[in-house]
């Protein structure tokens, strides 16, 4: 970071308090005042045209900046986010607060950023600052040859040790304890957690010190995503790796999903398309080429986003 930005400030962090309201975060619960008075500090000497936090957990920031063009990258959904993670049976981590709650910061803003349509609109519904769609997409790597690998599953899956990747993976596992003619590869900091028994056993790839590792290891990549919200980066880094994808239609919120491979129903569906898969070379060709597609497809939405996204800096500022 210190090497792409003209200058990086590291504060110390800051313990948080209790929830600010009965089995809720509040606003500003997670941004201490400390950080509002460095980031006035560095504006009064500095003087900023635009100030952008990310999070709306963090829009408490804005507050420092009142004569800059101020902008929050959202990421997310975080009002009212406990209520998804419960309906997909997940205890609720992390940051989440009520949606008057959320609203409120994103007033603070002068643009509030998407990472999805659908999201842009629930956010318009949660405050009348104005929103852009900004979506992610690493590199397209599958644009420059790559060294072939002999795959060591024909499925895998690369994900962290998050509430929705355990119960995405305990879903799929039972799926494919039935399945001995689904081998599959299941990779990541996931496989660090004690309450994560696997029935269907597959390859295991604890150490992933680079993507490309797992993406040289399988053949196919699998998001048997819960409805949650955001973008699912890891669909989107398989798509930039030029990997075919099959996931449930969760996993392809926010990109042009064409390809029944890439809207499956649930798990128990995606299971069906694995086999699809295994057993039809058409099918994986059309599946390779529908998710290349995509990915190409992705990457001139995203340009012309960010083009959107300059010229409206470029007139605020």
């Amino acid at each position: 970071m210190a090497g792409f930005w003209h200058a990086l400030h590291v504060l110390p962090p800051v313990p948080t308090g209790p929830m600010g309201f009965p089995g809720l975060w509040a606003l500003d619960d997670w941004c201490d005042a400390s950080v509002v008075e460095q980031v006035a500090d560095l504006q009064r000497r500095w003087r900023y045209d635009a100030v952008l936090v990310n999070y709306v957990l963090m829009s408490r920031v804005l507050e420092a900046v009142p004569d800059a063009c101020r902008i929050i990258d959202t990421h997310d959904l975080f009002g009212d986010r406990h209520l998804v993670a419960l309906a997909a049976g997940i205890d609720p981590s992390w940051f989440f607060t009520s949606v008057a709650e959320e609203g409120r910061g994103l007033g603070r803003a002068d643009l509030v950023l998407a990472i999805q349509q659908e999201e842009a609109d629930t956010l318009r519904q949660r405050s009348p600052t104005p929103v852009a769609t900004v979506g992610h997409l690493p590199p397209l790597d599958f644009l420059e040859a790559v060294p072939a690998q002999r795959p060591r599953a024909a499925f895998g899956y690369l994900g962290s040790a998050n509430p929705w990747n355990l119960a995405s993976v305990r879903m799929l596992d039972a799926a494919l304890a039935a399945e001995p003619g689904l081998p599959w590869l299941l990779a990541g900091r996931i496989l660090q957690r004690r309450d994560l028994s696997l029935a269907s056993a597959p390859v295991l790839l604890p150490q992933v010190p680079d993507p490309g590792v797992f993406y040289r290891s399988v053949d196919c990549v699998l998001n048997p995503m819960v409805p949650a919200t955001g973008l699912k980066i890891k669909t989107v880094e398989a798509l930039a790796h030029g990997m075919p994808v099959l996931g449930t239609r969760h996993a392809f919120s926010g990109l042009p999903a064409e390809h029944p491979g890439h809207r499956a129903a649930d798990v128990a569906e995606m299971v069906e398309l694995m086999r699809a898969w295994r057993d039809s070379a058409a099918f994986r060709t059309e599946l390779a080429r529908a998710s290349r597609l995509m990915a190409l497809r992705y990457a001139a939405e995203l340009a012309t986003q960010h083009d959107a996204l300059a010229a409206r800096l470029h007139a605020l500022v």
